[in-house]
């Protein structure tokens, strides 16, 4: 199934500019498509608006792609979640202009959709591409590279949650690494390095290949982490700071 994450902000509410962001992961594993748009301060912009209208923006760039669905949507506004799920009424004229906007376009594109609210730290993709455009640059860490989208992964909650606040700070220090972990085994755990280079591309089998030499073991563990979702880079330091933990606890171990 295809999943479209949405956000909206309006800054300051009410009143102020709105930005908008969505990403669309698709079901057949080509790269997410992302996209923002933003517009001037107005009295009548507000937080909810903003929400409604980055939902409707990226529904018509999905159908505009050549979507069909299914479709889940995901955003981390319960307010357009419920309503536009039919279990809370709307009262507010502006949510509900945009609301039959939207189902007008699910409808006219014969559009099967669920939607599902998840919290801000599973959204954070699409909140950071709905940020002002001065913001934009800071927000996005440079060379951070992924290959794999962590809502279409299989990872377990806490791990996607994790992986994501990784991916989006712009300088994760030692113990985020150190507390970011599987528990226990999944998907990937057993998959050996040929598939596992397979799985995470050229660029990502070279990548770790100059990173670790011929450490096959370290080099599995983080093609692993790549394919979880985490970024290259920091699927790399994620081992680094693995071994050295590793490294500490022989050593320990050993004094004693």
């Amino acid at each position: 199934m295809d999943q479209l994450n949405f956000d909206g902000s309006c800054n300051p509410n009410p009143g102020g500019r709105m930005g908008f962001g969505w990403v669309i992961s698709w079901k057949n594993k080509k790269p997410c498509t992302q996209g923002r748009k933003e517009i001037k301060g107005s009295p009548s912009n507000t937080n909810n608006v903003a929400e409604y209208t980055a939902l409707k923006e990226g529904i018509l760039n999905y159908t505009d792609l050549g979507g069909k669905g299914p479709l889940q949507v995901c955003g981390d506004s319960k307010l357009v979640i419920n309503q536009m799920a039919g279990k809370w009424k709307i009262n507010n004229p502006n949510l509900a202009e945009l609301h039959s906007q939207i189902t007008a376009a699910v409808k006219k594109n014969k559009l099967k959709i669920r939607y599902k609210w998840v919290p801000r730290s599973e959204n954070s993709d699409a909140d950071r591409l709905a940020l002002p455009d001065s913001q934009q640059h800071a927000a996005i860490p440079v060379a951070r590279k992924v290959i794999a989208d962590t809502n279409t992964a299989s990872v377990k909650p806490h791990l996607r949650i994790s992986i994501n606040e990784l991916n989006t700070d712009p300088s994760p220090g030692f113990k985020s690494f150190a507390q970011l972990k599987v528990g226990g085994l999944d998907q990937f755990s057993r998959i050996r390095i040929e598939e596992l280079r397979k799985l995470a591309g050229k660029e990502a089998a070279a990548l770790v290949k100059k990173e670790f030499a011929d450490e096959l073991q370290h080099q599995a563990s983080a093609l692993r982490w790549m394919l979880r979702g985490l970024a290259a880079d920091l699927a790399v330091r994620k081992v680094k700071v693995d071994t050295e933990i590793s490294k500490r606890s022989v050593k320990g171990r050993t004094i004693s």
